[in-house]
């Protein structure tokens, strides 16, 4: 027989107890709000034309809970696990991140398989947290894109939240550990100013991207709501006191009201946005609501805690995950049929669906421990007797039993992701399509856009250089000038992919400057010094992508003198379109005899066909056909 004695009950001393915080169902609202306003500026919603700050909420949100959440385990250890902060940070963002990429990529290979290779650089930056340096090393507009967009663009925020998630903590332990948490806050509240004023100093109405997706200058939200944080946690755990929770409803009811208006009306293009710290703006603005909401008194969090709000909030990630991919490959009248808001409601649908799913299977079961539990079971049999009902009880961690190393996720994480960014490469290593020859090749084949590769603008010599605005260059007198009328045509890719119909119809001497995305505010500097070496009249075809402010036209008239100036509106799916044509159209009743209109959003409307299937640019009837009005225009007594 063999002994009978009793095995030795395991002693494994359990770990640290978790650190958290209390749960606040004002601030999944609060991030409802925030994707709904994503969501209503992307589906082109005329009454929410400044809900890409939604974004900015985002980051707000971000630094708050960041920082109490780093603040909170401080108060309770006396110290940080920097290791299982960045553990805890992977868990919540990279299952659906991953998912997310993946699955566009398989969803472009099956239904856009030409577009896949395009998509390797973007995939691997986005999983790398480097993306919006992509973006802004390669120039592209957020705002301005007509031809299809990449599905993954909307990744650059993630990209600025993951590097603030990897300096931050480090920053903030260092900040508290030398100067202590009310110096900490200051210099917190400076750094956001910092970058305020960076986005000021850097910004450029011609290339938007870089204070758009820079990290430096984009940091300011982030850092309001950590200065929050640092400034009000220890006042807001305090006991509920009515008037407190009086005064905190009111400015939060009064910031809500703002951030609703800004929402609705602020323009990506707008100048003080950049210049005047709007973003700073919208993040002090939900840094007053996160203040009211994460008060258990006030009437604001509660309000804001209603449960639809709290169950969109609570997939706000996912929601805006999955949004642009469905949205780009869901393009309404291209993709899909148009059918007026049933379309943009099923492709809101289908993205909550997703969302929804992604958050039930993938995102909770990784937060909550499953790869942990799936770990665990495969040493199950291997383990002594009376471990495993411990091990069932949460009584003994697995990382202490010495089957499972507790440094082993590290390990599974870094080779998980080294699969991943493989698996991208085979998946993206297919050859790019062949180029398309003609003047409008490009990734749209099938629509008559911009070139893949922008080629210099179309422009005949001439001295000082079109757009050199550093030319002194003093305008020649008429009996100088060259005896041409051959005109100058400015526009953007409209124009430049024009610039053949155009030459044929106006002569070929006719000086045509085409450039991809340039905005009106350019045209002045091209103006001036061309009408100083020539005879001709001007033509101007912008604001396809970006406001035309009344300032920018009357600069261009100016600088033409008493030359013709023809003003071409534009034909563009795009909110900015009416009120454009508005002001090109006042423009020309304010110079009546000066300024000719030629109304090309009425000959499309007229004849659709005229557009190729991106809706923006022509096809070659629709090139003829505006060169004919041009030449109209300029032929009109």
């Amino acid at each position: 027989m063999g002994d009978s004695t009793p095995a030795a009950p395991v002693r494994i001393r359990p770990g640290p107890p978790r650190v958290g915080l209390p749960h606040l169902p004002g601030l999944d609202g609060l991030r409802a709000v925030a994707v709904a306003a994503v969501l209503a500026y992307h589906i082109e919603v005329g009454w929410a034309q400044g809900g890409f700050l939604g974004v900015e909420i985002f980051f707000t949100i971000s630094g708050y809970l960041v920082t109490s959440l780093l603040l909170a385990e401080t108060a309770q250890r006396g110290r940080v696990d920097l290791g299982e902060f960045y553990r805890a940070r992977g868990r919540r963002l990279l299952p659906g991140l991953t998912v997310c990429v993946l699955g566009t990529l398989a969803a472009h290979h099956l239904l856009l398989p030409g577009a896949v290779s395009g998509l390797r650089d973007d995939a691997i930056a986005a999983l790398t947290y480097v993306y919006n340096w992509l973006l802004v090393f390669e120039h592209v507009p957020y705002s301005a894109s007509f031809e299809r967009p990449s599905p993954m663009l909307h990744l650059w925020s993630l990209a600025i939240e993951g590097q603030l998630y990897l300096l931050w903590p480090v920053a903030l332990v260092a900040g508290l550990a030398v100067f202590g948490r009310r110096v900490v806050a200051a210099l917190t509240a400076v750094l956001a100013g910092f970058s305020a004023a960076a986005m000021a100093a850097f910004y450029d109405s011609a290339d938007t991207g870089r204070v758009y997706f820079g990290t430096d200058t984009r940091a300011a939200g982030f850092l309001l709501g950590a200065t929050l944080a640092l400034c009000c946690l220890p006042w807001l755990r305090r006991r509920v006191v009515p008037v407190r929770a009086r005064i905190l409803d009111l400015s939060a009811a009064v910031a809500l009201a703002l951030l609703a208006v800004v929402l609705a009306t602020t323009s990506e293009f707008a100048d003080a946005l950049y210049r005047e710290g709007g973003f700073a703006q919208v993040g002090l603005l939900t840094a007053v609501v996160i203040a009211a909401v994460a008060h258990p008194g006030t009437r604001i969090s509660q309000g804001l805690g209603w449960r639809p709000l709290v169950w969109l909030g609570q997939r706000s990630y996912g929601v805006y995950l999955y949004h642009w991919p469905v949205f780009v490959l869901t393009r309404p009248g291209i993709d899909v049929p148009d059918v007026a808001v049933l379309t943009d409601l099923a492709r809101v649908g289908a993205t909550l669906l997703i969302a929804a799913a992604s958050y039930r299977w993938i995102e909770l079961p990784v937060r909550r421990g499953a790869l942990r539990r799936w770990r665990s079971r495969r040493f199950r049999s291997a383990l002594r007797p009376g471990v495993v009902p411990a091990l069932r009880r949460g009584e003994i961690p697995a990382g202490q039993l010495g089957l499972v190393p507790a440094r082993r996720p590290g390990i599974v994480a870094a080779l998980g992701v080294a699969g991943v960014l493989v698996g991208v490469l085979a998946l993206s290593s297919e050859p790019a399509p062949a180029p398309t020859t003609g003047p409008l090749a490009g990734a749209n084949a099938a629509a008559p856009a911009l070139p893949t590769q922008p080629p210099a603008p179309a422009v005949v010599p001439s001295p000082p250089a079109i757009g050199d605005m550093s030319s002194t260059t003093a305008p020649l007198p008429d009996a100088a000038l060259p005896s041409s009328g051959a005109a100058l045509v400015v526009g953007d890719s409209v124009v430049l992919g024009s610039a053949d119909a155009l030459r044929a119809a106006l002569g070929p001497d006719t000086t045509v400057d085409g450039l991809v995305s340039r905005q009106f505010d350019r045209g002045p500097a091209i103006v001036a010094p061309w009408v100083a070496t020539h005879r001709g009249p001007v033509v101007v075809h912008l604001g396809s992508n970006g406001i035309v402010r009344a300032p920018d036209i009357d600069a261009i008239v100016t600088a033409a003198g008493a030359r013709r100036v023809v003003l071409v509106n534009v034909a563009v799916p795009r909110r900015w379109q009416q009120p454009n044509n508005a002001a090109l159209r006042t423009a020309a009743q304010r110079y009546p005899n000066r300024v000719v209109l030629v109304d090309w959003a009425s000959l499309v409307e007229t004849d659709p066909s005229l557009l190729g299937p991106d809706q923006v640019h022509p096809t070659a009837q629709g090139r003829a056909a505006l060169a004919a009005a041009v030449q109209a225009a300029l032929t009109a007594p």
